[in-house]
């Protein structure tokens, strides 16, 4: 399957991968309620889901600084090749 076709199928179908990817996570979260907690070695292991919560806002974080600081150093003027 040729790559241009993949990435149209991909945009084609982004809601319902969307939905899929939402609902892989809320799997996640309804899994993690049935994980045992009596032996937890750090404090954030005893709440629910703290993870999932905790790696989702990382990379959104992750995504908006990297976006910010490519904004600022490799971004130019408009009139910086006239």
């Amino acid at each position: 399957m040729n790559i241009v076709k993949m990435i149209e199928n991909i945009k084609k179908n982004a809601t319902r991968l969307k939905t899929i990817f939402f609902i892989g996570l809320a799997l996640l979260v309804v899994f993690d309620i049935f994980l045992p907690r009596e032996n937890s070695h750090y404090f954030v292991d005893k709440i629910y889901a703290f993870w999932t919560f905790f790696a989702v806002v990382g990379c959104f974080l992750l995504i908006k600084i990297s976006k910010g600081i490519a904004h600022m150093f490799l971004a130019k003027d408009e009139d910086y090749y006239g």
